[in-house]
């Protein structure tokens, strides 16, 4: 489920002029006894609260034959009955928060979060922490739950073409683990009982796991003794299972499948598939400039309005660059992904200009840390920034070396990432055809 837009981030930062150190650092950090790390981030001027809860819990967890089932409980921990609440559906989640909510589950984290009048700080944090110590799951809430998880991975791998298309060449170029999904097998989820969900939120959806931010309307010293006060007697949880590696990327690969698509859409999709490095690599800041002149050409592949044709998700999905676009009429397949490749490798070609860096700090650094914008520009995106700095912490982002890496990146490191990354042979494409009508 996925009703706040992470993307945001992105428009947000290259939106908006960024002023580096305008703001002193002002979030707050603390870890309760029971293990949960908390950050705090008063944004001067919003009205609203942000209330994120990430957990080291995704889909490279998911045990064999279980693929699906972190998906699953995402869906089963917003919806089942906590604390003093009764089980809701979405429909519900929808009308409780006008102003945004969102629950996802990734390769290695999940996240539930919820934006909310400042005033409803105390009664949010109370569900929030009924939800990770009060659960209670029922046959009836996976009799509501598993339909709604198979209608999502029906529009993730077809029924809503172009997203077929960027989710199966994701699986070609990064494999889920055990034979497993992304979001999951259709063919595993019936497998997955109530007593293996009810077990597995217990062990693992627990303050040992987990990161809460609070972004927004705040005052700190009220928030942290409400945080205190709603998860303090939590029980701490066992530690996270390792994640399962991922299987090897499917170089050269083209997979055609041909679907019944949703009403309205009759376009056939391509979508090109890159791995991403890791934010540790010291092919990131390099990747990163790169990645800015793909943004910036995008309009090449495609223009239609709401489309992005080149899709890069630093925090949500940091491990796989796509690049989408409609098969274009009379075109076969190898001509599109050749029209693709050629995009690619004329928008990595040409020399560094320092101007680059400084475009960059205002695509990137609001998200990844290294800039900062002043709070009149952030009161309204509190999820955002919320959001980011959880992920951020997660996937151990440094923002001041980052920074300094991009900063120092020369020609010659550029031209030896954009072979290693945007390496002809290193990628793979996915077709959806659309049945007709």
């Amino acid at each position: 489920m996925q009703f706040l837009i992470p993307f945001v981030l992105v428009l947000i930062g290259m939106t908006q002029p960024l002023e580096e150190k305008s703001n002193p650092a002002k979030e707050e950090k603390f870890q309760l006894e029971n293990g949960l790390t908390v950050f705090l981030r008063p944004v001067q001027g919003a009205k609203d609260t942000a209330l994120v809860v990430l957990f080291s819990m995704g889909g490279d967890q998911d045990p064999q034959r279980r693929s699906g089932m972190a998906h699953l409980i995402e869906h089963l921990y917003v919806t089942a009955a906590a604390g003093k609440e009764k089980p809701r559906t979405a429909d519900e989640l929808i009308r409780r928060y006008p102003k945004g909510w969102n629950a996802q589950t990734g390769d290695r984290y999940t996240v539930v979060a919820a934006v909310f009048p400042g005033s409803d700080l105390e009664k949010e944090l109370q569900d929030a922490a009924a939800r990770m110590g009060d659960l209670r799951v029922a046959a009836s809430d996976l009799d509501r739950e598993k339909p709604r998880v198979l209608e999502e991975l029906g529009n993730m791998f077809g029924r809503i073409p172009s997203l077929g298309a960027s989710n199966l060449a994701r699986e070609l170029v990064r494999p889920a683990p055990r034979h497993g999904r992304k979001g999951g097998q259709p063919e595993h989820l019936p497998l997955i009982t109530l007593p293996e969900t009810q077990e597995r939120w217990r062990r693992y959806y627990k303050p040992k796991n987990a990161i809460l931010v609070l972004a927004g309307a705040l005052d700190n010293v009220a928030a942290r003794k409400a945080v205190k006060d709603s998860f303090g007697s939590i029980e701490s949880g066992e530690a996270a299972p390792p994640p399962a590696e991922a299987g090897k990327p499917k170089w050269g690969v083209i997979q055609e499948i041909t679907v019944e698509a949703l009403p309205g859409l009759t376009d056939s999709e391509i979508c090109l598939a890159y791995a991403a490095p890791a934010p540790t690599s010291e092919l990131y800041a390099p990747f990163l400039v790169l990645m800015g002149r793909l943004w910036g050409g995008a309009a090449k592949l495609e223009n239609k309005p709401g489309r992005m044709p080149v899709r890069f998700a630093p925090l949500d999905d940091p491990e796989v660059v796509h690049m989408g676009s409609s098969v274009l009429k009379g075109e076969s397949v190898k001509e599109a992904e050749q029209r693709l490749t050629t995009f690619v490798a004329d928008a990595i070609k040409p020399k560094l200009d320092p101007r680059e860096i400084d475009q960059l700090k205002l695509q990137f650094g609001f998200f990844l840390g290294f800039a900062d914008q002043p709070d009149s520009l952030l009161a309204g995106n509190p999820y955002g920034v919320a959001f980011s700095l959880g992920r951020r912490h997660q996937l151990g982002i440094n923002s001041d070396r980052l920074k300094k890496a991009l900063e120092q990146i020369t020609d010659t490191e550029l031209r030896h990432a954009a072979q290693r990354i945007f390496d002809p042979e290193q990628h793979a494409s996915a077709v959806v055809r659309t049945k007709p009508k």
